[in-house]
């Protein structure tokens, strides 16, 4: 025979009222329906660099078909997709990604989005800009990575005027004489010829506001450029130095994360000299990880900062932890 002691008795009252009371309380479905929202909220993010305040804003994003790769075959494509847990859609969703910088006297832009040159998915640059709270009019100084599409869209309008009523423009010589070229806008496939035509126009609408320069000099207290040539002939990355931290963004010397940092041997259609940018790429990931540099590249997952690791033979990317006080 079971003994139930007087403990047990007095427990399993207590649950068999506590059910009888709980009972008519238990909620119904509520069935409010409402359609699924499927967009991202405003796409700007800062960090602080030392006494510095960098704002990512987010153009949009491209898609990169597995065809575009040179220097690698699709079953290395695949697997480094796999290796990212992305899905293979048949190409990689990667982003567009500019950057502000407020030293506290003046607000430095880095590249500006691609206004209506890529497509329905970017483009939102200057909508990201007014959401972070700036105004085009605001802006000092304006550095070119390059002279793709996609990072001089926005710096004129639909008019070929120029966007930014008070800014210089910093580029590279070599980067500027090779996409402002009457001869070479000539001599380009149909599909390029947008692109050497954004750059006439840049170059038309900020006449004496464009600060050409070579090599790597100090552009701005604190600032600096870095030769990376090959994506693009003057390709040039800026590395920023205040209170005593540092960053560099680096335009699209390594800009496909779930591939080029596994393969930087892997390179793009887009390449102008893919010989060079491989050399380039290669220096540039070992620079990177053995000086621990903070990095934003604008085509790795927004908001796009981060560092490089060493991974075997190769790299990984390490996004930067998100930040919840600026």
């Amino acid at each position: 025979m079971t003994l139930i002691s007087r403990r047990q008795a007095l427990t399993g009252a207590a649950v068999a009222a506590s059910a009888a009371i709980a009972a008519p309380l238990v909620p119904t479905q509520a069935r409010a329906a409402a359609p699924l929202v499927g967009a991202q909220a405003p796409g700007f993010y800062r960090r602080k660099v030392g006494n510095a305040e960098v704002t990512a804003l987010l153009d949009g994003y491209l898609d990169i078909a597995h065809n575009l790769w040179v220097g690698i075959d699709e079953a290395n494509v695949k697997q480094a997709i796999a290796n990212s847990f992305l899905p293979d859609n048949g190409n990689i969703r990667i982003g567009i990604t500019s950057y502000l910088v407020n030293t506290g006297d003046r607000l430095i832009l880095v590249d500006s989005g691609s206004a209506d040159l890529f497509g329905p998915t970017a483009g939102k640059f200057l909508e990201m800009l007014a959401a972070a709270g700036h105004t085009a009019d605001q802006i000092d100084d304006i550095l070119i990575t390059h002279m793709h599409p996609d990072h001089i869209g926005a710096l004129i309008t639909a008019d070929g005027k120029a966007t930014f009523a008070n800014a210089q423009v910093h580029v590279a010589q070599k980067e500027i004489e090779f996409w402002a070229s009457e001869s070479n806008l000539a001599a380009a496939p149909d599909f390029a010829k947008s692109w050497y035509q954004a750059a006439l126009d840049v170059k038309a609408a900020y006449d004496g506001r464009l600060n050409i320069f070579s090599g790597a000099p100090e552009l701005i207290t604190g600032v600096t450029a870095m030769e990376l040539h090959g994506h693009t002939p003057g390709q040039t990355g800026y590395h920023f130095g205040f209170g005593g931290e540092e960053l560099l963004i680096w335009g699209d010397a390594c800009g496909v994360a779930a591939v080029q940092f596994q393969h930087p041997e892997a390179g793009l259609v887009f390449d102008v000299d893919g010989e060079t940018g491989k050399k380039t790429r290669a220096k540039l990931l070992d620079m990177a990880a053995h000086d621990k540099l903070l990095v934003a590249s604008p085509h790795c997952p927004f908001p796009s900062f981060g560092h490089v690791a060493r991974s075997g033979d190769a790299y990984a990317w390490v996004p930067d932890e998100y930040r919840y006080t600026v």
